[in-house]
């Protein structure tokens, strides 16, 4: 009787330790939707497909780390939705945990790729000079148009250059224009402009080319005292790219001013002018002018292609100074009279060797605030510039 017994007591406990089963950790699952998007896009993280062998699914808890840092920015939660904006742009491991009702834990890891919905610059647009131009002057300021679609602030990298594959020039430029300096004639020049917006978004722009006109200098010395000019051929003809400064009678500094000769040269009344010229050069005559104005394009901009705009004399606006022509004319202004001189900073005039009448002679004149040139009869007792041109 007793060994049935035991044989019962041993049955009933092996039964009670079968009905044990022995607790498996939950598994975690989830996914995302949509699949991928900008970062103004609200992204869908599903994780009811979340299981367990021992916990019904309602019982589970998850929280999520949205960039895989291990740092979770959620707290534990039945629920097994959630939604998410990320904020920049890039490439995200986001990161689900799942624990069951007796602590065990499940992680999965996935990828999402977040765009950015800025939109980046348009292409540099609209040249100055143009593309491809010639013949231009060798004082520019090189300007461009860009628009970023969202309105952002721009900045931008010059690229700048004698090769067809311009080396960095300007970094973080926030102007649509810079200086390059003064160039070289003759020579043609490569630009390129990358535009980025303040999101971090680049656009590369185009190659540009223009080129410098191709000026022929030389020099003349005067053996009367030993100073030297510029001269320049333009057309034709030598002429001095300088105004003579050589002191004779009826020859006067500006305002009795030894340092405006220096920088102006000297002004001559019509008597004095007619032989001033060095050997082998003259006192040009008013169809020798008009064949230069001819030669530049005219009246209407002949003057900018006179006018010099490197030294930075002519007040302003200099209308259309480009000194395409190397003459480089300077405003050394007029005398009147005794201690009566005007217009420095203002107006060239050069005496032509044409005599209107008796007392007055054709002269040319430039003025700061037009491009065009105008040819007048102005007194011989005047005092003004002149210019030789070669024998």
């Amino acid at each position: 009787m007793k060994s049935v017994l035991a044989v019962i007591i041993i049955l009933l406990f092996a039964g009670l330790f079968s009905c044990e089963k022995e607790n498996t950790s939950p598994q975690a699952s989830f996914f995302i939707n949509p699949a991928t998007g900008d970062d103004e896009t609200i992204f869908l993280f599903d994780a009811s497909a979340c299981s367990d062998m021992e916990d019904p699914v309602e019982v589970l808890l998850i929280r999520w780390d949205w960039d895989g840092d291990d740092n979770f920015d959620t707290q534990y939660s039945t629920k097994k939705t959630a939604d998410h904006i990320f904020t920049e742009a890039g490439e995200y491991l986001v990161k689900l945990m799942v624990k069951d009702t007796r602590g065990l834990t499940d992680t999965l890891q996935q990828a999402l790729m977040v765009t950015s919905s800025n939109y980046p610059p348009g292409i540099p647009v609209n040249p100055s000079p143009v593309n491809e131009i010639s013949n231009l002057g060798v004082n520019l300021f090189l300007s461009w148009e860009c628009i970023d679609p969202d309105g952002d602030y721009l900045l931008y990298t010059v690229y700048f250059g004698t090769n067809s594959s311009p080396e960095k020039y300007l970094s973080n430029h926030a102007q649509n224009s810079f200086n390059p300096g003064r160039l070289e004639y003759g020579t043609t020049y490569f630009w390129r402009i990358d535009a980025r917006d303040s999101e971090g978004n680049t656009t590369e722009g185009e190659v540009w080319n223009f080129s410098t006109i191709d000026l022929n200098f030389s020099t003349l010395t005067d053996s009367r005292d030993a100073q030297i000019y510029s001269t320049i051929e333009i057309g034709s003809k030598w002429w001095m790219a300088e105004n003579l400064n050589l002191e004779i009678d009826d020859s006067y500094c500006y305002d009795e001013d030894s340092e405006s000769c220096n920088s102006y040269g000297r002004l001559y009344s019509w008597d004095a002018a007619i032989n001033a010229c060095p050997d082998g050069w003259h006192l040009p005559s008013k169809s020798e002018f008009e064949d230069l104005i001819e030669f530049l394009g005219g009246s209407d901009v002949a003057g900018g292609k006179l006018k010099d705009y490197e030294n930075n004399k002519w007040r302003s606006p200099n209308a259309g100074a480009v000194n395409t022509s190397g003459f480089g004319a300077m405003p050394a202004g007029m005398r009147y009279g005794e201690d009566v001189y005007s217009g420095q900073n203002y107006y060239a005039h050069f005496f032509t060797s044409t005599e209107f009448d008796e007392g007055e002679a054709f002269s040319v004149m430039l003025a700061y605030d037009y491009k065009k040139t105008f040819i007048y009869n102005y007194k011989k007792k005047y005092a003004v510039s002149i210019r030789c041109v070669q024998d």
